[in-house]
Formats: C-alpha cells, sequence, structure tokens
C-alpha cells in the first residue's frame, strides 16, 4: 500500500493539504480497527466455534472452502511450482529439556483441496537471479496465494489475542504525520546518530542501528521514498517464551509486538518534530507490514548476523527480539554490518533443526535470490506455525537465546577464528 509521504511545509496550503491528508488516513484506519474490534467479539468466535466442531467431530478444514475474505493475487509472475505441506520425514524430535512444554504433533486439521504455489517458489529459493522479495505470509496478505491458511491462523487466534492486534491497528494512526516547518540541527551526522540512538534507547529501544534503505530491503510493489533506516530491537521475556508454543508465549510475543511498534511510531514522531520527513514501519497493521522486511535492515544496521533457523541472531539477546524501522532522511552516520561469529557455529550446529517438528530447516546454506544464505523450508513450517498460533521453538532453543551466553559465543568464536588463521566457517 502507497503511503504519501509528509515532508517539511512551505506555506499554509501546503500544511492545510498535510493536514487533510492526515485526517483521511487516520478516519480510514480507525474505521478499519473499529470494525476488527466489533468482528473479535462476534464474527471471529463464530468462525473459530465452526472450524472447532469440525476438528472434534474428525472432519478436515479444507481451507479453500473457509469464509473468508476473498483471494485475487496470484503470484502469476512466478512460475508456478505446487506447495507440499507434508511434514518432512524423520525422527520425533525431543524438545530440549529447559523448554516448559511439549511440541505439538505435526498432525493438521486442515488441508488444501489444490494446493497454492509453493512459498519456497514465492521466496525464490533455487533462484540464480536477484530480485527483490514477494510479500507471503502474515499481515494484510488474506489476497495472496496462502491467504487461506493465514485466515485459518487468523480466525484460530483466541480473542485476547485479537484484542492485542486491534491495538496494534489503532497505535498506528500515529506511524506517519506532518513535518515541523522548521529544521533543527543535530550537528553532524554522527552527532545526529548518537541522539536518535539515545532516544530509542530512552522511549524502550534495546537495541538500535542505522543504514541506508536499499531497494533489495523493500517488497517489489514497495517504494518509500526516503534515505535511511533505522532498525529498532525490543527483547521478549525469556521466561515466557520458554513456553512456546502456547497461548502464553503467543501473547508475549504480540505484547513485545505492540511495545517495539510504539518505539518506531514514537522515534518517528520525535524526529518529524524536528523537521524531517520519518514515519514508521511496523508489524501487522494494513500497508505498514508490508513495507519493507525488518531483518534484513536490521543485520545491515548491524544488530545481528542471520542464523540457520532464518532469523537475526544478536548477541545480546540471541534471536528473542521483535523488529521495527524507522524511514527517514534525517542525515545520520550509519552502522556497519557485524561479524559475530555466527556462520562459525550454525555450520555445524544442529540444536534448531532437530527440535523442528516438521523438520522445516536446511542443515547448510541454500540459494535465495541470487545469494547463499540460511534458509526455512516455508511449505513445511507455515503449516505448523499457523497450527500452533506463532511457534518460535527454533529462536529459543538456539544458543545465542540464553542469557549471558551470546556475547560469550561471539569472543569464543571470533578468537578461535583468529587462531584458524581468520577464515570463517561455512
Amino acid at each position: 500500500m502507497a503511503m504519501h509521504k509528509f515532508v517539511p511545509p512551505t506555506g499554509p496550503g501546503d500544511v492545510l493539504a498535510d493536514r487533510w491528508r492526515l485526517l483521511i488516513h487516520g478516519a480510514g484506519l480507525q474505521a478499519f480497527t473499529i470494525a476488527v474490534a466489533i468482528a473479535t467479539h462476534t464474527v471471529f468466535p463464530l468462525l473459530r466455534w465452526m472450524q472447532q466442531r469440525r476438528i472434534l467431530s474428525g472432519g478436515v478444514i479444507w481451507l479453500e472452502d473457509m469464509p473468508g475474505p476473498p483471494q485475487s493475487q496470484r503470484f502469476d509472475h512466478l512460475a508456478f511450482v505446487p506447495a507440499d505441506i507434508t511434514p518432512n520425514p524423520g525422527p520425533v524430535r525431543k524438545r530440549a529439556r529447559f523448554m516448559k512444554v511439549e511440541y505439538p504433533a505435526t498432525a493438521y486439521p486442515f488441508a488444501y483441496r489444490q494446493p497454492p504455489i509453493s512459498g519456497n517458489a514465492i521466496n525464490g529459493l533455487g533462484e540464480e537471479r536477484p530480485r527483490r522479495p514477494d510479500h507471503v505470509f502474515f499481515g494484510d496478505s488474506y489476497k495472496r496465494a496462502w491467504g487461506k491458511l493465514d485466515w485459518y491462523f487468523q480466525v484460530m487466534e483466541p480473542t485476547a489475542i485479537h484484542r492485542l492486534i486491534v491495538r496494534m491497528f489503532w497505535q498506528d494512526r500515529a506511524r506517519v504525520g506532518p513535518v515541523a516547518p522548521s529544521v533543527t540541527t543535530l550537528g553532524t551526522p554522527e552527532e545526529a546518530s548518537a541522539h536518535i540512538k539515545a532516544l530509542a534507547t530512552r522511549i524502550g529501544a534495546g537495541l538500535v542501528g542505522i543504514t541506508r534503505l536499499r531497494p533489495e530491503f523493500c517488497y517489489h510493489d514497495s517504494n518509500p521514498d526516503f534515505t535511511y533506516a533505522i532498525a529498532v530491537a525490543v527483547p521478549m521475556d525469556r521466561e515466557e517464551m520458554l513456553h512456546t508454543p502456547s497461548e502464553r508465549s503467543n501473547q508475549q510475543i504480540m505484547r513485545t509486538y505492540l511495545d517495539v511498534n510504539r518505539v518506531a511510531i514514537r522515534l518517528a514522531h520525535a524526529i518529524r518534530a524536528l523537521g524531517y520527513p520519518a514515519q514508521a514501519s511496523t508489524n501487522l497493521a494494513p500497508g505498514s507490514s508490508t513495507e519493507v522486511l525488518h531483518v534484513p535492515i536490521a543485520i545491515a544496521a548491524g544488530l545481528g548476523q542471520l542464523g540457520k533457523h532464518g532469523s537475526m541472531i544478536t548477541p545480546e539477546f540471541g534471536s528473542n527480539v521483535r523488529l521495527a524501522t524507522v524511514l527517514t532522511d534525517l542525515p545520520l552516520a550509519v552502522d556497519q554490518p557485524r561479524d559475530i561469529g555466527v556462520d562459525d557455529l550454525c555450520a555445524h550446529c544442529r540444536i534448531c533443526e532437530t527440535n523442528c517438528p516438521p523438520h522445516a530447516l536446511f542443515p547448510e546454506k541454500q540459494l535465495v535470490r541470487g545469494q547463499r544464505r540460511w534458509y526455512v523450508n516455508f511449505d513445511k513450517c507455515a503449516p505448523y506455525f499457523a497450527e500452533t498460533r506463532g511457534c518460535g521453538i527454533c529462536i529459543e532453543v538456539c544458543p545465542w537465546s540464553t542469557p549471558g551466553r551470546g556475547q560469550e559465543l561471539m569472543r569464543t568464536l571470533l578468537e578461535r577464528r583468529q587462531g584458524d588463521g581468520g577464515a570463517a566457517r561455512t
């Protein structure tokens, strides 16, 4: 969804035009949020009851038959490869000893009559040429190829989760807004970056980094016209997340999304008050969640590295974080990507692999849109993710996510590499 970019006004006419655009934007989002809030207590409980009755009776939930939004986007620009949502074969895996719940089985109550295009094809698995990614799942993806599974995922969420999502939608009204007409100078780009990072930390960011916004950081149908991207991360409560996958851990995930979105929105507002364009790219809300890819931005901004489980690993919190992004034209000094030794460990560690119930993790890097990188088999991961209301097993069993261990791992791995002549193990 294209979003109008607010820039410093040059006269009363611009001020009035910006106020009008903001009014229209806010009214539309408020109306949508109110509709979702009503559906949360009416339509969704009814749909959930209908599906639960079918499950209890032993019937199959045919995803195409579920009442819900129509689908229109079929990824016609990609070669069709049918998805196979059957879990990969292999022995039954035991949970890590510190996890608090047993992992749910991979027997799904739903199925496709006609499988959609493979999520791996959408993501560009095996493609030799670079291209910008397509949005596949989560957020406003109901109209897309995997929309029915996404809809099932949303329908089966408990009302408490829907309420948190409604709060995110309401909060998202403030992610854009008019820019102050006068500029407040923050000194050099280095001084401006230090100011922004300190501000982000004060309002709740656990980690913050800055990079230039590049086309490959944006979905193929998104073109935000900004120069810089500020990555912010907020850690999740580790004790709560050890109960994953469960309603308890699901609520922790959603509360953290609410928190990291709030940080990004407040930071964008503060930058606009300085006289520079800025908007927050948040999670889940319509339009906002399909603008940019938070993980590549955060990696480029020096927050961490990509792990075998497909999530970013930080030395401070492992992968036990949630991300959001602020896009801006405020002149800033950028950070550089950090090598913390993730590849050295992931190439030989199999903990996330052996704890993944549908066996969705590859033991080695894959070619994805012209780049060899760690990748998760979407067709195997997404159904389990949907059935368990968000999963998250792989990021919690990861050794880096153990509190206090990441910094030690980083030092050990980098020192060992120095001893081996400085060559990274991949």
